[in-house]
């Protein structure tokens, strides 16, 4: 109910090229936010199993609870900057953000 009452007050609101343009930008925001994600967990799963270790010595090694460590393992962690900095220090490897146009 509450989301037909915000695409309501947005068509008020706005045209419909504003509204294609929002929804366009959340589309390629997720699909970042879920290309991250994706390289975090791999990263992990290639720590894990070159220093063969299991759930429990990641989470002791990061300090983290387990959930979020699950989730990072998933691939469903939404860190910050300074989670992960914190994980790569430990992964002793060095993110690098690389931006390009679309």
């Amino acid at each position: 109910m509450k989301t037909k009452n915000f695409n309501a007050y947005l068509e008020k609101r706005l045209n419909k090229s504003e509204i294609a343009e929002i929804e366009k930008s959340a589309k390629l925001e997720m699909e970042f936010l879920q290309s991250l994600q994706a390289d975090i967990s791999k990263a992990v799963a290639r720590y894990m199993m070159v220093e063969k270790i299991g759930f429990n010595e990641l989470v002791r090694r990061l300090n983290i609870s387990p959930t979020q460590v699950s989730k990072m393992q998933s691939g469903s962690a939404n860190l910050t900057l300074a989670s992960i900095a914190h994980l790569f220090a430990l992964l002793k490897m060095r993110p690098r953000l690389v931006i390009k146009e679309n």
